[in-house]
Parts: C-alpha cells; sequence; structure tokens
C-alpha cells in the first residue's frame, strides 16, 4: 500500500515563512493534501519549495540544535540550562544522549519533503519552465543540505531517495561514507545546472550549491586516498572567488544585521525579522540579562586569539566594551557571562532597548569558501598558495595582507573570520584527521575549555571524529540500523 504524505505542515510552515502567523488561527481549512493531489499548479509547487526552506527555523536544526556541535570545540563553553550538553563538551555521552537525536528527525523532514517534490514536479506540465528547474534545484540543494548535516556529527547513517519514497522503504541500513559523500555531490551538482545565477533576498542560487560542494570535496579530501578532491575544490571554490556575483561585503558585521538589499555574500541565511520573529537563535546567543536564553559563551582562548583583530568587536564582547541597546549605551557585564564573554553576531536591540530579531543568520557565506579554497592550496602546493584569498578576506576586516601563509595562519584566519557560525569543531576533526592539528592537546588548554571540565575531557581519535547514531533510532529499525563503530 502506497504511503501518503501529508502536507500540513509543509503548508503551515510557508504561510508563516512568507507572512505573519499571527492571523493563522482564523485560516478556513479547506482539505486534506497528499503527495498525490496536492501538486496541480505553479503556485502549489512554490509553497511545497517554500516549506522546505521553512525548516531552517526548527529549533532542534538551525537556532539550536546543530550549533551545540561546537560546545565540543575549543571555541564555545555550552552554558544554558541543557544538561544533556555537558557531555556533548566533555566527550562522556552515551548513545541515549538527548542531544543525539534532536535534530535527526528535522533533517529526515527535510529530506522527506525534498523527495516528494522531486518525485512530482519534473513530471508537471503546467507550470513555467524557469520555476520548475528553480524548484528541483532547490530540492536537489536541500536534500544535500540536510544529508550533509546528518554527515557531519555521525558520519554513516540511512540514505532515503526518491525511490524509497515510492516504495514506503524507510528501515533502512547506513550508507557508507563514500556513498553519502557520493549522493550530497550528486544533489549538489545537479542543483547547481538548475538553479539561477542570482536570487532574491533569502533564495538560494548556483553560488550556494558550488560552496557546499567545495565544502564536501575538502572534507572528502580528508580521508585516506582521496587527496585528488582537493583539485575538485579549488576548481569549484574559484566559481565563488572570481565572481563578482558572489564578492564579500564591504563591512564585516554587514552579514548578521538585517538590510534592505541582498548580500552577494550571504549564500545561504536565515532571513529573520520585527514582523515575524521567526527564529530562536537570538534568544540562545543573547545574554540572560538583555532578554536572552544565555548559552554558547565564546572561550578566553578564542579571545586571546584575536589581539587587535578588528573582526572581534563584532563577533564577541568583552569586558570594557560598549553595546548600543538602541536607548542608551552601556558597558557590557562581562559577569553575565560564566567565560567573560558573548557573542555579539546574534545580539542587537530594538530603538527602546529589547532584543531585536532584525537579523540575519549565515549559514554559508563567501568568506568560508575563500578561506576553504586557500586550504586547498595549502595542502596541495604549501605555505603562500592560498595567500590571495586569505588576503581578499582580511582586507576586508582592515588587518594587513599576509606574505607566505601556512597552514598555521590559515587555521587562525577561519577562526576568526567564522567563529560562533557552527564551523570550529567539524574543522577540528577535519584538520585532525590529516595531522594539522592535535584535538586532545587543545581541549586540555585552560583558557580553551571551562575550568569545571578541565581534565575531564575524553576525546579520542579517531572515535570521537563522529557522535554515535540516536539509540532511539537504533531501537526503532529493529536491528537494521547498526551503531558507528567505537560506541
Amino acid at each position: 500500500m502506497k504511503t501518503k504524505h501529508i502536507l500540513t505542515l509543509l503548508l503551515v510552515t510557508a504561510v508563516c515563512v512568507l507572512s505573519s502567523c499571527k492571523d493563522l488561527l482564523d485560516l478556513e481549512v479547506k482539505g486534506q493534501y497528499t503527495q498525490d493531489n496536492y501538486f496541480k499548479n505553479e503556485q502549489s509547487v512554490v509553497d511545497a519549495v517554500t516549506g522546505l526552506y521553512g525548516i531552517l527555523i526548527a529549533e532542534d536544526f538551525v537556532a539550536h540544535g546543530d550549533y551545540t556541535w561546537d560546545i565540543a570545540s575549543d571555541d564555545v563553553y555550552r552554558a544554558g540550562d541543557h544538561s544533556e550538553d555537558e557531555a556533548i563538551e566533555t566527550f562522556t555521552f552515551d548513545p541515549s544522549n538527548p542531544q543525539l537525536s534532536a535534530g535527526w528527525t528535522w533533517k529526515y523532514e527535510m529530506v522527506s519533503r525534498a523527495n516528494i517534490i522531486l518525485n512530482h514536479v519534473p513530471e508537471l506540465m503546467n507550470i513555467s519552465q524557469q520555476i520548475k528547474d528553480r524548484s528541483v534545484g532547490e530540492a536537489h540543494f536541500f536534500r544535500a543540505f540536510a544529508n550533509w548535516w546528518l554527515y557531519l556529527p555521525y558520519g554513516e547513517f540511512p540514505l532515503i531517495t526518491q525511490q524509497d519514497v515510492a516504495n514506503a522503504n524507510y528501515n533502512k541500513p547506513k550508507a557508507s561514507i563514500e556513498e553519502v559523500m557520493q549522493s550530497i555531490e550528486s544533489d549538489l551538482i545537479a542543483a547547481e545546472k538548475l538553479l539561477p545565477a542570482t536570487s532574491s533576498a533569502a533564495r538560494i542560487n548556483k553560488g550556494t550549491a558550488l560552496a557546499y560542494l567545495t565544502q564536501l570535496y575538502l572534507h572528502w579530501s580528508s580521508f585516506p586516498q582521496k587527496e585528488d578532491k582537493l583539485d575538485l575544490a579549488i576548481t569549484v571554490g574559484e566559481k565563488i572567488t572570481t565572481d563578482d556575483a558572489y564578492k564579500l561585503s564591504t563591512n564585516f558585521q554587514d552579514n548578521f544585521r538585517q538590510k534592505t538589499t541582498a548580500l552577494p555574500e550571504m549564500l545561504l541565511y536565515v532571513n529573520s525579522s520585527q514582523s515575524w520573529r521567526n527564529t530562536s537563535t537570538i534568544y540562545y546567543f543573547s545574554p540572560r540579562t538583555r532578554g536572552g536564553w544565555n548559552f554558547f559563551h565564546p572561550m578566553k582562548d578564542l579571545f586571546d586569539a584575536y589581539k587587535d583583530d578588528k573582526r572581534r568587536q563584532a563577533t564577541m564582547w568583552a569586558a570594557g566594551d560598549k553595546i548600543n541597546i538602541g536607548n542608551s549605551v552601556i558597558p557590557y557585564d562581562a559577569s553575565s557571562s560564566e567565560t567573560g564573554f558573548h557573542f555579539n553576531k546574534y545580539t542587537t536591540f530594538t530603538a527602546d532597548g529589547k532584543l531585536s530579531f532584525d537579523l540575519l543568520i549565515p549559514l554559508m557565506r563567501s568568506s568560508d569558501v575563500y578561506l576553504l579554497v586557500a586550504e586547498a592550496k595549502i595542502r596541495k602546493s604549501g605555505a603562500g598558495a592560498g595567500d590571495r584569498e586569505i588576503n581578499a578576506v582580511r582586507e576586508r576586516a582592515g588587518m594587513k595582507a599576509l606574505q607566505g601563509a601556512d597552514k598555521d595562519d590559515l587555521i587562525l584566519e577561519r577562526r576568526l573570520e567564522l567563529a560562533g557560525e557552527n564551523r570550529r569543531f567539524f574543522d577540528l576533526v577535519r584538520w585532525d584527521r590529516i595531522g594539522w592539528v592535535n584535538i586532545v592537546s587543545l581541549l586540555k588548554n585552560p583558557n580553551a575549555v571551562y575550568h569545571t571540565d578541565l581534565n575531564r575531557i575524553n576525546f579520542s581519535a579517531p572515535r570521537n571524529y563522529f557522535f554515535p547514531l540516536p539509540q532511539v533510532e537504533i531501537d526503532k529499525s529493529g536491528g537494521v540500523l547498526i551503531q558507528n563503530s567505537n560506541y
């Protein structure tokens, strides 16, 4: 019997993303849609794709869930009141830890919605070719995006394909790392071919797919016998770094503040506004004394790394800083943080001093790609090979150019440019795998680890390159899903 996919949640999300949800309860329900009767016209396709974008505001996905992985790095202390986070930060978790399953469902929800679109939209006739191509490209991209964010924490996991949806085949064993990488690559290549070169605010474009493909190749290249992926990372990434359509923003902080026009650098982001307040990211990163929930405090080692770098104050607050809270300027209260610091990237204020939702939450920026290309070039050709890309990022930050930049310069540059953007832990895993860093040593630094966790961190390689699969998912599979090795 063919499984029916109910699209009610998808439609609700579409309404909420495109407009205010205040009148949602007044909507008249016309009936129940299934995958067989829903796709009848162009507007239904546009609404279905909007439902893909809508998942980005899920609290257990972008807003909080995946940011939690970065507490396993040397940049961020968990703070907050989620007791399960302590085990993630100290690598003392077991597969039943709730954080391990927090975002799992939403990623598979994104895969499911993408598969439904891919199974139905290509065959539609009463739709313009432009909207069809864009929509199918977006579905390919978001399936890749969801699988990428399953790969990063888990490595191996079940790949759910269009054919699986057609056959209602959902209880599947894990795919191998190679199969996962190939699947993501295929989707991103398909997306790049179909997406427009540029797009309206908050919509993805060719640059978005190329950026994630660059990231994929660089991570892939860190596995044995996969160094050939470095050439692909450079070739694909340079389509971003040499195209003004994806140029860096003039002002670093503009990438985190609501603007009236789209910024070419922002290749994928959550568009947050006072009008609809659709992400809780702001609450998680903001001080409790200013109305936030007080999670994710930067570590002193990150602060020290900035030295005189002009990006520091746009990234994090420290003692002595002044905060413009709209109706006044006040000193930053370092005592409101357990480490003495807060991230500034995701906090701003209204004219009357309340938390403002007029923010951009970046998920992929062109500067990230510049530094990925630089990394690939340094790995291939040695110090100095990535100077052009590194210095483009530094010039935007008002910092002097480097000559002969080596791996340590690249590592530092990514840390300063992308702090708080959920890159550090997965960067460290990639670099530990190729011998560029030693995570065990980094996590013994008292300035990089919260004092109560010092000497309690149980990281070991390669065991902790990936986290265990959620035990609840293994139990539901009836033995089909096998736990990751070493757990």
